[in-house]
């Protein structure tokens, strides 16, 4: 096995481990749902509305984020609607709270995206961070074939919150299959490979507290 093939063997590895990472999230935290405290002093529920760029090179982590580096990017705009509900089925004083959220993604190729999923904020007075994992079904139109329906969506997202309750943010997120795709054999060898080419996409948002 040459080097270049042990590295690509490395890196569907890698992001594979992410796309189960985000499942492992979405599993442990909803076997607590059965029952879930939600706090007296609720928050309020968020519309988020985004737009962004699907499918960027930018920045394309080595390692958590990593796409296929045989795959070329498709870059396109986007737009994106997510209901963040306020109630939370963990909290901790004021500072952190795990919250279901639901969504869509729909990019200026015809590629779509619907998903559901947790997010963990963290706050500190009017800043957070919100690093949040979703499962959902993509169709890919005339837009990046991502290998497979279902898809694997895990973000890193920061900003402001204004004394209104409305916030303001950026960020980062990932999209795979958790190779799950079809399997296909590399060109001149006799191995094959799973079709996972994940997408990294950068989007701003803006939340009205309602």
């Amino acid at each position: 096995m040459t080097k270049t093939h042990r590295k690509a063997l490395r890196g569907r590895g890698l992001r594979a481990a992410t796309s189960l990472l985000a499942t492992s999230m979405l599993t442990s935290a909803m076997a607590g749902i059965a029952a879930p405290a939600l706090a007296a002093d609720r928050d309020p529920d968020l519309l988020a509305l985004g737009v962004g760029i699907y499918d960027q090179s930018w920045i394309d982590p080595p390692a958590f984020f990593q796409v296929d580096a045989d795959t070329p990017h498709d870059r396109t705009q986007f737009v994106t609607a997510e209901y963040r509900f306020g109630w939370s089925l963990v909290k901790v004083d004021d500072w952190f709270a795990i919250k279901p959220l639901v969504g869509v993604i729909q990019t200026f190729k015809g590629s779509f995206y619907g998903y559901g999923g947790l997010q963990a904020d963290f706050t500190w007075g009017p800043f957070f961070i919100t690093p949040s994992a979703a499962a959902g079904y993509y169709a890919h139109g005339d837009g990046k074939d991502m290998g497979y329906p279902l898809e694997f969506r895990t973000q890193i997202e920061t900003g402001y919150r204004f004394t209104n309750g409305d916030r303001f943010s950026i960020a980062l997120s990932h999209i795979s299959n958790a190779e799950l795709g079809k399997t296909v054999t590399i060109p001149g060898t006799p191995r094959t490979r799973t079709v996972n080419p994940g997408a990294n996409n950068l989007v701003a948002y803006y939340s009205f507290a309602l």
